[in-house]
């Protein structure tokens, strides 16, 4: 993956948390967004790490647990 270095001077008017909003949407509309087989190679993860334990669990009993735990 090739990166680029930008430097930006933003007036103090704009708070950081808008500034980052904008770069992201920017990136996004640059089409920012990076395979998953992508992603993997970059963190250095094999595919026999992959864990697809997944359970499944009855809503109703949850939604019950927590109210009895909020009361």
């Amino acid at each position: 993956m090739v990166f680029k270095t930008i430097t930006v001077k933003v007036p103090s008017w704009v708070s950081e948390e808008e500034f980052r909003r904008i770069v992201e949407e920017v990136i996004v509309r640059l089409g920012g967004r990076v395979s998953v087989d992508e992603l993997r190679r970059e963190l250095n993860i094999r595919f026999e790490d992959l864990v697809e334990e997944v359970e499944t669990f009855d809503v109703g009993c949850l939604e019950f647990k927590e109210k009895e735990r909020l009361k």
